[in-house]
């Protein structure tokens, strides 16, 4: 389901960055060409993750982290600003160094764009655009994040984390979320909503250039050397057109391209498990490219059941999956196995 707060826990690969140098004249001697040593990718996130801060604590040794649910609002006050000192990814990072001092527990960044982007960032281009998320209510403003200018926000935005926490073991995973309008999931365009619909085409939207939106948000997140990025998908939602529609041949195309252009380091999500499962053809495509694998189960509310929703996430071979709230109803110990279940397979 989805979450407008959340926490970060995150889980994190093995992967190689950088070539050897140009060679200098024939003359030189080999050792004149050093090479960079590959940097190693954080260990992935592993088990349950509670997708609203830490677990209760009772429940700290059957889950492997949490979310930390930032908005970009908090981040960066002001055009090309620095990170702000003390911000809630600097708190959690504090918490979970004195939750679990082994080290073994990790952060996911929900970044929140969308309608918690920035004002500055939100008038890039124009004023502001109202949006309506039709399954919940949940209403606000967003900017034209289609543009190149409100691109290279974005992109020095994730410069500017990646050089704070791109070295910090307990980040392990931060979301992909500049082409968003409420949630953390950049596929989905409030189609059910008319007014959504009608303010985003006034605004100049159009289906190229939030496509090519897509395409630039992950290559922003190539700045993030030993940080997997974990891009939410859906079938894609086409809008604009005489009927709504989805694409879904798209959404698999940029599943492709995320592993293509990050490798290991691509974690491909989905922020609405549930059984029966929604997207079952979308699910087998993840599970086709294989792991790095996460979820997050809908509502307790929506999903039907939570051990069943808990079955196919390991059938589909993810790593990790953040829980309901509410999911205290099942006691640690009913949790457990499926915390080591997924935990094995975010290793293997």
């Amino acid at each position: 389901m989805k979450t407008l707060v959340g926490t970060v826990m995150a889980c994190i690969v093995l992967a190689a960055c950088g070539s050897s140098d140009a060679l200098g004249s024939p003359s030189a001697p080999p050792s004149a060409s050093p090479t960079r040593s590959p940097v190693a990718i954080k260990p992935a996130l592993a088990g349950l993750l509670d997708r609203d801060g830490p677990p209760p604590a009772a429940y700290a040794s059957v889950f492997g982290g949490f979310v930390v649910n930032v908005q970009w609002a908090r981040l960066q006050t002001s055009a090309g600003g620095d990170i702000a000192a003390d911000n809630p990814i600097d708190q959690a990072i504090t918490l979970v160094r004195q939750i679990d001092p082994t080290g073994k527990d990790g952060l996911k960044i929900r970044l929140l764009a969308g309608t918690s982007a920035p004002l500055w960032a939100k008038q890039i281009g124009g004023e502001p655009v109202a949006v309506l998320d039709p399954s919940t209510g949940v209403a606000g403003t967003i900017g034209r994040f289609w543009t190149a200018d409100f691109g290279a926000a974005y992109s020095e935005l994730m410069t500017k984390l990646a050089a704070k926490y791109d070295s910090t073991p307990e980040v392990r995973e931060i979301t992909i979320s500049r082409c968003t309008t409420v949630f953390a999931e950049p596929f989905i365009r409030d189609a059910g909503s008319p007014m959504t619909v009608s303010n985003l085409l006034a605004a100049g939207f159009t289906v190229a250039a939030d496509q090519q939106c897509h395409r630039d948000e992950i290559a922003a997140h190539d700045v993030w050397k030993s940080t997997r990025s974990d891009l939410s998908f859906n079938p894609y939602q086409v809008i604009g057109g005489p009927k709504r529609e989805t694409d879904e041949a798209f959404t698999e195309q940029m599943m492709e391209l995320c592993r293509s252009a990050l490798g290991a380091r691509c974690v491909l999500a989905n922020n609405s498990l549930r059984v029966p499962p929604q997207y079952s053809d979308m699910y087998n495509r993840m599970k086709e490219l294989g792991p790095p694998i996460a979820f997050q189960t809908a509502s307790l509310s929506r999903i039907g059941n939570l051990s069943q929703t808990l079955d196919v996430a390991i059938s589909l071979g993810a790593g990790s999956v953040e829980l309901p709230v509410g999911f205290d109803q099942n006691a640690p110990a009913t949790l457990a196995s499926y915390d080591l279940q997924l935990a094995a397979q975010a290793s293997s």
